[in-house]
């Protein structure tokens, strides 16, 4: 358990630590043993998750991410957001560009007994293969 008091507060919490303060240590601390993420790449568990998030949190130096919307029912909170930051790291096989870029998604996480049990995932990776020059725009 967390001692977060509601979902929102727990999913809003994960974003601070894991993409505010890049810090992945207590992640644990968020999700479940068991989560599971889904999103453009497939499927992934917790450990695959976790390197997931390094090997982003690596590739973009300047890192921001901003919540552009929240909302919360029951144990779903699914929240729309964009990240900016520059392409100085390997990302998705691509070689540092030095390149800006923005990125946005939409979140949906189900959270029980005080932690994300799952994540799915809508993110905009065209528009990222655009902006690095990968596909034309």
């Amino acid at each position: 358990m967390t001692d977060h008091d509601t979902p929102r507060a727990l999913v809003s919490a994960y974003y601070a630590t894991v993409y505010g303060q890049r810090d992945l240590d207590p992640l644990e601390r968020f999700l479940a043993p068991g989560f599971a993420s889904a999103g453009p790449g497939g499927s992934m568990d917790l450990a695959g998750h976790r390197a997931a998030l390094a090997a982003s949190l690596a590739a973009i130096s300047d890192f921001a991410l901003e919540i552009e919307e929240q909302v919360a029912e029951g144990n779903t909170v699914v929240t729309r957001w964009r990240a900016t930051g520059t392409h100085a790291g390997p990302l998705f096989g691509i070689p540092a560009t030095g390149r800006p870029v923005t990125a946005s998604a939409i979140h949906i996480h189900h959270v029980a007994d005080g932690l994300i049990m799952d994540q799915w995932e809508q993110f905009d990776a065209l528009g990222v293969l655009r902006q690095l020059g990968v596909l034309p725009g």
